[in-house]
């Protein structure tokens, strides 16, 4: 009994105590304050979020216990702990105890220390932090904030953000550097690579380039501005050229570009040196944007282009070079000719094919002048010009020029008569070295030499010039006896005679309409040259010619003269002779170039003679098509003027032509 008092006794006293207690104000049934929370401000921070840039990354952060602790955690791929130890952060962040971080927290913007602990409320800002992703990583990833708060009850919370890196779009050169310039060559492979993880919302391409210009693409359908997603009338053509447009690009996250059959055709049409760009860019659906400029480089290749200029006369022509290289030249020459001539830049890229004049004294002392090989343009040619470097031809090119002038009745295969009328008009046909309608050439034949019956059958045949009996389409130059006892030289000229009296009057030269200058005459000859038995007795020098060898010439010359020049010679004294080797003018004109040959010897088989032009005047004008311009003079001896030579003397002639 004393026992069970005893109990109850203390069971009394430990309810008394707990009253006690609650006397002194302890209330154990009072509820703990709110957990912390973490929320992202105008977003859900359980879902992934896109980084853009610029964009807004706060975090609100309630603690009613009061924040104790804060930590963050990055697991990011960008943002490695050897990356952020650069900026003097780590992987794990302590916004309570910052220690040696805080100084780099407090750069970004981040609260720390004091500003942290105890809070109740806070924002946790990384607006600044989270765009900078997108500029230092490029591959889609998601990059992670672990941000955990625990408040002075000890409860925590713990809330991942995870910000989402969708790449941008990408633009490659699929076997090359898109950055670097690539050479035109035929063919080539321009494939571009395009991905776009966010799928392609936008994709146009402009056209910079000389070449593929606005008009030029017009003509196939296209523009400088293509939009490959949308079109429009310029599908088909795109399509032609293998482009992908509309469906074919909208909303993929991959395509190739193929401008492969585009690009090597900018050489076909241009040959500059030149680029000729296409700025590509593609935009996917989450405005992210990605530009790139395709550089394709034109070297221009070495061209040449004959500007269908040649001056036959001038002896020039021009050609227009592009992309001559440095150290490089353009070159012409005769066709199959061993050395090439320079030619001269005279503007821009135009090159002038001109002759080099050189200049000497003839054997009477006078300046003439003449065109120095292989160089200047002439008639009936074809010529090759190259552009070279270092002796390899780059480009080249072959152009022929005109055939020149042709001597009238040169090949002596026309002949004729013409009416002779003497002093009582009485009229005799004389052999005339021309066809019918034609009157360039003439000879000293007139009645004396020839006389014909009635039927046409000659009862006197001794002329000066004849066709040959025995090689027709041949002039056979005779010496003659005229009435049996006057000496006169068988001869043929350009020009026209003239008998009166007892004189016989050469008037040389004949109109020419010139095109192309000559370098030299060529003619075919045979030549019977003996002593001179026969002199003249108006020939001052006559007596010292005696039983000399004689000399048959033939002899050309150029001349600008007003009207003929007259040589008169027969029974009574000579005059007007001349000679265009020991003179440069006569009364009517200038004598602007002759070529000469003295036959000193018999030749009995043929002969082919080139008789060169030298100049008097370097570079003279083409005589007018209505001044006298043309002297061919064929004479069997060089006396014959004084009536001074050898009587047997012969020349046939044939095939007179001009050399270029």
């Amino acid at each position: 009994m004393k026992k069970l008092v005893s109990m109850t006794m203390a069971m009394a006293m430990m309810a008394a105590l707990f009253v006690a207690c609650g006397d002194d104000g302890t209330d154990d049934e009072t509820p703990p304050p709110a957990v912390p929370t973490i929320a992202l401000d105008g977003g859900d921070i359980d879902q992934p979020q896109e980084i853009t840039t610029p964009m807004s990354v706060k975090v609100s952060v309630t603690a009613p216990g009061a924040i104790e602790g804060f930590t963050v955690t990055i697991d990011s791929p960008a943002l490695t702990a050897e990356m952020l130890a650069t900026v003097g952060l780590a992987t794990e962040l302590n916004l309570v105890n910052p220690g040696s971080m805080a100084e780099a927290l407090g750069a970004l913007g981040f609260p720390s220390g004091d500003a942290v602990s105890g809070k109740t409320a806070l924002t946790f800002d990384i607006s600044a932090l989270v765009p900078m992703i997108a500029q230092i990583y490029h591959e889609t990833s998601d990059h992670k904030f672990i941000l955990k708060v625990t408040d002075a009850k000890g409860q925590s919370t713990t809330k991942t953000l995870t910000c989402h890196l969708t790449a941008a779009p990408t633009i490659a050169l699929d076997g090359g550097d898109i950055d670097q310039p690539q050479e035109i060559t035929t063919p080539m492979s321009v494939k571009v690579s395009v991905t776009a993880p966010g799928a392609i919302e936008g994709f146009t391409v402009t056209i910079d380039s000389p070449a593929l210009t606005a008009e030029m693409l017009a003509t196939v359908g296209l523009a400088t501005e293509l939009n490959l997603v949308n079109p429009g009338s310029m599908a088909e053509a795109l399509g032609a050229l293998g482009f992908p447009s509309g469906d074919a690009v909208s909303g993929k996250t991959a395509l190739t570009f193929d401008i492969s059959a585009l690009v090597p055709m900018i050489a076909q049409i241009y040959n500059e040196t030149s680029d000729h760009k296409f700025i590509l860019k593609v935009t996917d659906a989450k405005g992210k944007s990605t530009t790139k400029t395709l550089t394709c480089h034109l070297t221009g290749k070495a061209a040449l282009t004959y500007n269908n200029d040649a001056d036959l006369w001038a002896n020039t022509a021009t050609v227009t070079a592009a992309n001559v290289p440095e150290g490089g030249s353009v070159q012409y020459r005769v066709k199959g000719a061993a050395d090439w001539t320079d030619a001269v830049l005279v503007e821009g890229a135009k090159y002038s094919l001109a002759p080099v004049w050189t200049s000497a004294k003839n054997d009477a002392e006078l300046d003439i002048h003449s065109i120095q090989a292989g160089t200047g343009i002439f008639a009936a040619t074809t010529y090759e010009v190259r552009v070279a470097k270092d002796g390899e031809t780059l480009a080249s090119k072959e152009f022929a020029t005109a055939a020149g002038d042709k001597i009238p009745n040169g090949d002596m295969s026309g002949w004729s008569k013409r009416i002779w009328l003497d002093a009582s008009n009485g009229e005799y046909p004389i052999t005339y070295p021309n066809p019918e309608g034609v009157k360039l050439w003439d000879s000293g034949n007139n009645a004396f030499l020839e006389q014909y019956n009635e039927d046409g059958t000659p009862k006197l045949f001794t002329p000066l010039c004849r066709e040959d009996e025995t090689e027709a389409g041949t002039a056979i130059l005779s010496a003659q006896m005229v009435m049996g006892f006057v000496f006169a030289p068988g001869n043929m000229f350009t020009g026209d005679f003239n008998y009166t009296g007892l004189s016989g009057t050469v008037n040389f030269g004949k109109p020419y309409a010139w095109t192309a200058r000559p370098r030299a005459l060529k003619v075919r000859y045979k030549a019977q040259v003996g002593k001179i038995d026969k002199v003249g007795s108006n020939d001052p020098d006559g007596a010292s010619y005696k039983d000399k060898q004689d000399r048959a010439r033939i002899f050309v010359a150029v001349v600008d003269w007003t009207a003929q020049h007259g040589v008169t010679s027969g029974m009574t004294a000579p005059t007007g002779m001349w000679d265009p080797a020991t003179m440069t003018s006569v009364d009517e004109g200038a004598i602007l170039g002759y070529g000469d040959l003295v036959i000193t010897q018999t030749a009995a088989g043929w002969i082919e003679a080139t008789l060169p032009i030298d100049w008097y005047v370097e570079k003279a004008g083409k005589p007018a098509a209505d001044k006298f311009s043309l002297v061919i003079s064929c004479a069997t001896s060089v006396r014959g003027d004084y009536l001074t030579g050898c009587s047997t003397n012969t020349m046939q002639v044939d095939d007179f032509e001009w050399v270029y």
